[in-house]
């Protein structure tokens, strides 16, 4: 990698509040999983205060203050109407634990159709989008810390994820995330058929019983959906990003870059980034999959930008084919750094007896 800029690379997106530029792809990934949340919670609201599904409601209770009732806990939002599934029906007349049952397989049902449906198993269109931002932003911070290679816009990035190598991590990705939505659908689920069995058991009014069930609704799956979108947001672009390093480095100079952390540079920056950020440069081989690759922790905002290895840059300045030769042999792999000096600071004899002492063949040759 050359070293036409040294610590340039250190600062990429620095002080900017969204260092992956994914801040409207995580937004707008995060609205729609509390989208389809909301209409099942608007949906619950009305049929079981003011339609009494569940036969919950003392008969003195008129529609018109079943209606203020709704209005009252909804804070009178809008009405969301369910896109996929049919609204839960009318349960007030059977037993209870067909009640509960029945109602359980609508709910299942509804989060299915209403929830998973946002996303697919072998689809995903933030994610896809996290994933081919990160192919741009990673040519770009490999140009700015001096890698000679064109720059890869949009169009560029979605011809580049077609490649084998990143079809393979965008299907894992797409799994990854409806694994997890899925297990949010299921908590909800199994959080309200809880809340349904013990607030029917205790005789609670509608009322009571809808504010147990919109709790479920928001704090699981409202808040746990829209961590999984901001945090497997990041995690795509980082895929991105580091397959990328990988592939241009090599493909460009035969070498691996080495990496860094990058946060946000403002004030919510944690303490766990602000350490990590401090760390490093790892290669790639060490940062992959370890605890230092963000997301570092779950709404994590940080990116992972190249670092210029000056060692390594000023071997390939000096002895060109020496290196390539050192490199292919794999004498880079263990005092990686001691070895780059070494060969940057000898003379063409030195260089030579160096190659032979990893490869007598090439040497030879």
């Amino acid at each position: 990698m050359s070293s036409g800029s040294t610590s340039h690379g250190h600062h990429l997106h620095a002080q900017q509040e969204d260092p992956t530029q994914t801040k409207t792809i995580r937004q707008t990934y995060a609205q729609r999983l509390r989208g389809a949340f909301g209409r099942i919670n608007s949906t619950i609201l009305e049929r079981v205060i003011k339609d009494d599904i569940l036969g919950l409601r003392d008969s003195d209770v008129s529609e018109d203050q079943a209606q203020q009732l709704v209005e009252t806990f909804a804070g009178v939002a809008p009405r969301h109407e369910l896109q996929a599934v049919d609204e839960p029906p009318d349960l007030s007349t059977v037993d209870t634990d067909e009640r509960i049952e029945r109602f359980r397989e609508w709910l299942e049902t509804a989060m299915e159709s209403e929830v998973l449906e946002v996303i697919d198993r072998d689809e995903n269109v933030w994610v896809r989008r996290a994933y081919e931002r990160g192919l741009e932003d990673a040519d770009t911070n490999l140009r700015q810390a001096g890698l000679d290679i064109e720059s890869t816009d949009a169009e560029a990035a979605r011809q580049l994820v077609q490649m084998p190598v990143h079809e393979r991590k965008l299907q894992v990705l797409f799994s990854r995330n409806y694994a997890e939505l899925d297990g949010i659908t299921n908590a909800v689920a199994q959080q309200i058929t809880r809340e349904l069995a013990d607030g029917v058991a205790a005789g609670e009014n509608p009322t009571e019983m809808a504010r147990r069930i919109s709790d479920r609704i928001d704090k699981i799956g409202k808040t746990r959906s829209t961590v999984l979108a901001r945090t497997e947001t990041i995690n795509a672009h980082t895929q991105a990003t580091i397959e990328r390093y990988r592939q241009q480095g090599v493909d460009s100079v035969g070498l691996e870059p080495e990496v860094q952390v990058q946060t946000a540079g403002d004030q919510r920056v944690c303490s766990q980034c602000a350490s990590v950020a401090q760390g490093g440069p790892w290669t790639l081989d060490e940062f992959e999959g370890s605890e230092n690759q963000p997301p570092i922790h779950p709404q994590c905002r940080c990116t992972v930008i190249p670092i210029v290895n000056e060692a390594a840059a000023a071997a390939i300045t000096e002895h060109p084919h020496e290196f390539v030769a050192m490199y292919r042999t794999g004498a880079f792999v263990d005092e990686a750094r001691e070895r780059y000096e070494t060969l940057a600071t000898t003379d063409a004899a030195g260089a030579q007896e160096l190659v032979a002492h990893f490869s007598p063949t090439q040497a030879a040759a």
